[in-house]
């Protein structure tokens, strides 16, 4: 099928002014000592007064447009009208490249269209797989025929759907074998160490890993290093089953038939079409042999549920690890193997180009400069699902077409934006974060020019409080964004909701040493959303969130309609939520005269980035600079936020730097290894997570002193950059 490009230059309008910030020094700050009434006391107060000043970036004449305007979208999204189309996005499964998947793709054009938005649907032809045969059998100790359906519920009648019978792994390579099993608790490089000291030797095994623990990718990628035969991963109760809770239908977790479909594909290396690692998989793109892909998986592999998985661990014998970490939530002893548990796996998983279907909806911004109203603001979700999708990725198509919806209304009444917003519904996200790597790297020009940030809502609702990554820059945005939406509750704002559930503000990475706030989490970006190629690749501020709660149906054919009516969101009212506050950060983003971007938060997480990695080297034996890195961190510390002051020639030069300044910290040759990943201060390790300072860190961790200056190096440049960049326009 030739591909129908989207050709048109992206009108992408970015910049929101901030307002002026004091600077000071943490260090210099002594904390002081509060009681709990007085320090509620001085936060209503606080409240009091941020309610009452501009949002950030807004001069206070356009704070009273804007806020007019967010009043006249948050009375149009209805929960109602969620519930309904929830239920039409979810009626069959949508697996990208099938049928399903082409079905979900005009439903969401449609409504895009008739919402009033300008919408076009993308094709590409990708590699993508699909099972044929998946056979697992017990052949000792005892005989058993494994690797079946999930069992179908009389209360959820999409549960009895045959075509999705078989568990299996997306670009799992083909094969059969017969071998031992080994236990390998979660299938990290420790859990294999820790077998080693035990004199287990995995190679030419078949080994048994949990899920969760790290991105099956990975565990993937492990047991390849570690010469293991065969993979299959499995669903512990203790981790997402009937240890945590009532499972399916009395409560969100998962039965123990369950078992979580996915992606087994190397992206933490390169995202996009595996047989057009960096460019656009557009109509006659060079396209490598399969044999020369770095991410695809030599080795079989697929998942089973904890029903199957039971009867290959109460099967093993040898010996046993006492800790929580090894020791499932199964009501018996988990052994290593290997044997006498041995397993015949037969995989038929072929992989085939096909083509996948982005929808591309824009509202043009409205501002009489073109260069301000060709800025664009992202807004991302992905339609394919491996079943129905109830929560992953239905409920975030669910909540962008509501806002789609309301944000045409608003524009009817003549409250364009002044920013273009488009909304990137992508196809393919569940294989390797297809559809959207292959636009970005499409439209990579245009998007480093004119993309403002990514705002990327994958499931927007399991259950009913605010969790998000972002970058720091846009720490404080989103905590004013949350202040502006009241709870479906009743409790107070979201914000209000978001901070109770979690006031420490205590993380891995990103709290500064001896600075202490009361404000609620937000995490940095890791990847395994659309998000990556924008934010990793391309170097636009990124935020990914959600409405989270207890899921234990991940990838499983109960991640229904029926699940997210029962469980995750009865009345879709937190579907409504999401709208509105999705669409109340995109009109600031839109209409803000400064870019309300804090670089501020960057610089003194980079503090603690650094010092992190100085404490890993030292630990390791090897003696770094990073002085220079650190200086320019401190720069960035100090700065204060650009003003709203002066004319619209000094908005236009705050806002030019704000929009280069994520830009400033990648580097074009990428990280030693995966050149993809361009960003110096985030990149994915392999698995969900974020790493800091990866090419740094990673030169440490390799204990190579050479590329450790070379690095830090870099690493000092790209903050120098965005350092000069951003003092030239700040208020100082």
């Amino acid at each position: 099928m030739s591909s129908a490009m989207f050709r048109r230059s992206l009108p992408c309008r970015f910049g929101a002014p901030r307002r002026r910030r004091v600077r000071y020094n943490p260090r210099d700050m002594k904390p002081a000592r509060l009681t709990a009434a007085a320090l509620s006391l001085l936060l209503a107060v606080a409240a009091r007064a941020a309610s009452d000043a501009p949002p950030l970036g807004f001069t206070v004449s356009s704070a009273v447009r804007q806020r007019e305007v967010e009043a006249a979208l948050l009375a149009l999204p209805s929960a109602a009208r969620c519930e309904a189309q929830h239920a039409a996005l979810t009626r069959a499964p949508h697996v990208a490249g099938t049928e399903g998947s082409s079905r979900v793709a005009e439903e969401v054009a449609s409504r895009m269209g008739e919402a009033g938005l300008e919408t076009e649907v993308v094709s590409y032809d990708v590699l993508l797989s699909s099972p044929r045969r998946v056979e697992v059998e017990l052949v000792a100790p005892r005989p058993a025929r494994l690797a079946r359906p999930e069992a179908a519920l009389p209360e959820d009648p999409g549960s009895r759907e045959a075509s999705l019978a078989l568990p299996w792994h997306a670009y799992a390579q083909s094969g059969e074998l017969t071998a031992d099993v080994v236990y390998v608790s979660h299938g990290r490089a420790e859990d294999y160490d820790t077998l080693a000291r035990l004199g287990i030797d995995v190679r030419g095994k078949i080994a048994l890993a949990r899920y969760f623990g790290g991105y099956r990718g990975g565990k993937s990628l492990e047991a390849e290093r570690r010469g293991v035969a065969a993979l299959i991963t499995y669903s512990d109760p203790a981790d997402d089953g009937y240890v945590q809770g009532d499972v399916y239908p009395k409560g969100p977790w998962g039965p123990e038939s369950h078992f979580q479909r996915g992606a087994n594909v190397y992206d933490f290396i390169v995202p996009g079409d595996p047989l057009t690692p960096g460019w656009a998989s557009v109509a006659g793109a060079r396209r490598i042999p399969e044999s020369e892909s770095t991410v695809l998986p030599k080795i079989p592999s697929l998942p089973l549920s904890f029903q199957d998985a039971r009867e290959i661990l109460q099967a093993l014998g040898g010996s046993v690890r006492p800790e929580l970490s090894w020791q499932g939530g199964g009501p018996f002893t988990y052994h290593l193997g290997p044997g006498p548990a041995r397993l015949h796996v037969a995989l038929d998983i072929p992989r085939e180009v096909r083509t996948i279907r982005n929808v591309i909806a824009r509202l043009p911004g409205a501002d009489p400069d073109p260069a301000v109203a060709s800025q664009v603001v992202l807004l991302s979700n992905h339609h394919d699902a491996w079943t129905y999708g109830g929560v992953d990725p239905s409920s975030g198509t669910t909540s962008a077409l509501e806002l789609a919806r309301a944000l045409g209304a608003l524009a009817r009444r003549g409250m364009r934006p002044r920013r273009t917003i488009v909304f990137g519904i992508w196809d393919a996200e569940e294989f390797t974060l297809t559809g959207s790597t292959e636009w970005g790297e499409e439209h990579a020009e245009e998007l480093s020019a004119k993309a403002v940030a990514c705002l990327n809502v994958d499931a927007s609702t399991s259950g009913d409080r605010f969790s998000i990554s972002a970058v720091p820059s846009l720490r404080g945005f989103f905590y004013e964004v949350a202040r502006r939406i009241p709870d479906p509750k009743g409790r107070g704002s979201v914000y209000d909701v978001w901070r109770a559930g979690d006031s420490s503000n205590i993380r891995g990475y990103g709290v500064v040493a001896g600075e202490t706030t009361a404000e609620p989490r937000v995490a940095i970006l890791g990847s395994g959303s659309d998000y990556t190629v924008f934010f990793n690749h391309l170097g636009v501020p990124s935020a990914d969130f959600l409405f989270d709660g207890p899921y234990g149906v991940y990838h499983s054919i109960y991640d229904s309609h029926e699940w997210m009516r029962r469980q995750g969101d009865p009345g879709f009212q937190y579907h409504a939520a999401m709208a509105g506050l999705w669409g109340v950060a995109a009109l600031r983003l839109a209409n803000a005269d400064v870019l309300p971007f804090d670089y501020s938060a960057y610089g003194r997480d980079l503090v603690v980035y650094l010092d992190d990695v100085e404490a890993l080297a030292r630990r390791g034996g090897l003696v770094v600079d990073l002085g220079p890195a650190r200086h320019q961190a401190r720069r960035l510390a100090a700065l204060a936020l650009p003003g709203t002051d002066g004319g619209a020639d000094d908005r236009r030069r705050r806002n030019e730097a704000l929009l280069r300044a994520e830009r400033d910290l990648t580097r074009a040759e990428g990280l030693p290894g995966r050149p993809w990943f361009r960003h110096l201060v985030y990149a994915p390790l392999p698995s969900y997570a974020a790493e800091t300072l990866p090419g740094v860190r990673e030169a440490v961790l390799a204990k190579d002193s050479a590329r450790v200056s070379a690095e830090a190096g870099h690493l000092a440049q790209a903050l120098r950059q965005a350092a000069d960049r951003l003092e030239a326009v700040a208020g100082r």
